[in-house]
């Protein structure tokens, strides 16, 4: 694929304005980046479309356990000083993360299930994505590599037992499941905007990688919103 086909410059102007989230639920950097996201859009009438992935590989992204010592380290030195910015009372090394691999699709895919179930944008699928980040950052309640982990937080939630059942379950092997074909298309979409890491925050199509670049993502929203633009609505 030629760099070509990735934005290098902004997008030309559009009547809409789309925001999507594409984040790693492990993500740390996702967890601090939630609150000031969905300020963001509430502030302006903009709807998150939540999207969880992993790390794009095809895109030259690095898994955080295989990158070289001083990136690792940097990136824990980095980690501390922002939570201690934000005041968010972050674990350093958490009980149960990272998780092992193939995992975080559980998680990932009942959070796009509970999206599908209660709309994209709903406080429901915000508040279970942002419990979720908690718990592996902050509580430790649990594993949150094991559907039960994630059924109590689920009912933490206020969710009853048949969205549970329905949505809050392991079916990963199940290719035509609608939760598994969302979080391959997820990926598929990410690796054609040129995503490597996350969270990414992407307002039509133009990408923001890193919850430090929410300032950027305002910018732009505003500019669109004075431009004429509205907001896409689901």
């Amino acid at each position: 694929m030629s760099e070509e086909h990735f934005l290098a410059v902004p997008p030309a102007p559009s009547d809409q304005i789309r925001f999507e989230i594409y984040y790693g639920v492990s993500s740390p950097w996702a967890l601090l980046g939630a609150p000031e996201a969905e300020r963001i859009a509430e502030k302006h009438g903009v709807t998150i479309y939540l999207k969880p992935i992993v790390v794009v590989e095809e895109n030259g992204g690095i898994r955080l356990k295989t990158r070289h010592p001083a990136r690792q380290a940097y990136h824990a030195l980095d980690l501390y000083r922002t939570a201690k910015h934000l005041n968010v009372p972050m674990k350093p090394s958490p009980k149960y993360y990272p998780q092992p691999a193939g995992t975080i699709e559980i998680a990932g895919q009942a959070i796009i299930r509970i999206q599908q179930k209660f709309g994209i944008g709903s406080k429901e699928a915000l508040k279970f994505s942002y419990e979720i980040q908690r718990c592996i950052w902050i509580t430790e309640q649990g594993d949150h590599a094991k559907v039960e982990t994630l059924q109590q937080i689920a009912r933490q939630c206020g969710f009853d037992e048949q969205t549970i059942d329905e949505c809050v379950v392991d079916k990963r092997g199940q290719e035509g499941e609608e939760g598994v074909k969302e979080w391959r298309r997820n990926h598929e979409e990410a690796v054609k905007l040129g995503i490597f890491g996350t969270p990414n925050y992407v307002v039509n199509g133009e990408i923001f990688w890193g919850q430090d670049r929410l300032n950027f993502v305002e910018i732009r929203i505003k500019e669109l919103i004075k431009a004429g633009a509205k907001p896409v609505k689901y």
